[in-house]
């Protein structure tokens, strides 16, 4: 973005524009000063200064590691009036207003249904992306494999996701400062497929934000994320999302904000090892001297007491070993970022040699469940009980 600050002047020969440079995506923020012609009581700029830029004062701003408030143009979210204000006659009558929304939406759906491609199980290839799941940390509990082996795991559940909005690589880039960045990389342009997770009250939300749903034709959800998916495996809009998206034995990465410590000390935020126990006066857990030296001032990056945790955190290579489809569960083996109750982003791990060799494409649907039971292997085994496992790890 360029302002340009003109200069009123009628007694100036020469004169110059003081030009004010910001670049969103680097942060830089710069002052450009260029040689103009007089021509008028205002001055008017020459074309040709415009290839003579030249960058005289630069200053990098450095962005906080945390975000307590929605980026700039978000529509609010919750709605402000509180529900236990509204009576039963008018609460009745937004769940019929919110029911026409749904089903308006599930027309159009339905309509748009036709023109995408089947599912189908394959492998996943180098240069293609599916999307993912939102899911929620149910907690951990301990597995034991045929051999007595003690196996530690990490419960996830997958509340009711739905694909609630696809968007173009074109408009994504044009529309968004992310999608600048995002939508062509160097694996090719992506599409911003956006899903919606757990089931919640209309009337929690403000208008604004339940529109998007009723064009996709799904309930209101509590919660959205975002995953970049290839054209050869877009799903449409409106799609459930079933927990058999993933196969067991695949590996996958984790997404999600790391546990909430709130403000710590240098010892527990960055393992320091304190000062002497003994000889020593109110000072045994303070990080001491901060190494001042030549500027009197605190370094960028300095490893001090501060904010612990809740930042943005991906694990990659973890497997899932198995899952429940009746309650549409996952078991992961190890553990994941986020405390319990958190929502975390599930996707196909990229990393060589842990690719998927078979899953579905764009997503699992019923037409494949008898795929599956037809093509039983040796490594998996459907049970009565509508969970899946490892038969080489479990009975």
């Amino acid at each position: 973005m360029v302002v340009v600050t003109p200069i009123k002047s009628s007694l100036l020969v020469e004169v110059s524009y003081l030009i004010q440079y910001r670049s969103h995506s680097h942060g830089l923020s710069s002052m450009l000063r260029l040689p103009w012609a007089v021509g008028s009581e205002w001055v008017t700029p020459l074309a040709s200064s415009l290839s003579n830029i030249q960058l005289t004062n630069a200053t990098q701003k450095r962005g906080r590691r945390r975000t307590t408030v929605a980026p700039l143009g978000t529509p609010p979210v919750w709605e402000k009036a509180k529900g236990e204000r509204i009576d039963d006659e008018n609460k009745a009558l937004l769940s019929r207003v919110y029911e026409v929304e749904r089903k308006a939406g599930e027309s159009r759906v339905k309509a748009s249904e036709e023109k995408q491609i089947e599912a189908k199980k394959d492998a996943l290839g180098h240069d293609q992306r599916r999307v993912g799941l939102i899911v929620k940390k149910i907690g951990m509990m301990p597995q034991w494999t045929n051999d007595g082996t003690r196996m530690l795991c990490t419960l996830l559940e997958v509340p009711s996701n739905h694909v609630v909005s696809v968007t173009s690589p074109d408009e994504w880039y044009r529309r968004s400062m992310v999608g600048k960045r995002k939508a062509f990389n160097r694996d090719g342009p992506m599409w911003k497929v956006t899903v919606g997770a757990g089931e919640s009250d209309p009337w929690k939300f403000t208008s604004s934000y339940r529109r998007q749903f009723a064009r996709a034709g799904t309930g209101v959800k509590e919660r959205l994320g975002s995953f970049l998916v290839t054209q050869d495996a877009l799903p449409h809009v409106g799609i459930p999302l079933d927990a058999r998206h993933f196969s067991v034995g695949q590996f996958v990465t984790a997404t999600g904000k790391s546990i909430d410590w709130g403000f710590q000390g240098g010892m527990h935020r960055w393992g320091m090892r304190g000062q002497p126990q003994r000889r020593t006066t109110k000072s045994h857990r303070r990080i001491g001297s901060v190494g001042s030296v030549s500027d009197a001032r605190i370094w960028p990056g300095k490893r001090m007491p501060g904010h612990m945790g809740w930042e943005w955190s991906t694990l990659s290579g973890i497997q899932i070993i198995r899952m429940n489809t009746d309650k549409q569960v996952i078991y992961v083996k190890g553990n994941v970022p986020g405390d319990m109750g958190e929502w975390i982003l599930l996707k196909d791990c990229l990393q060589e040699g842990k690719r998927p060799k078979e899953v579905a494409i764009p997503t699992w649907t019923p037409s494949l469940e008898t795929i599956v039971e037809e093509e039983e292997g040796e490594e998996t085994k459907i049970k009565t009980d509508k969970q899946v496992y490892i038969d080489n790890l479990f009975r």
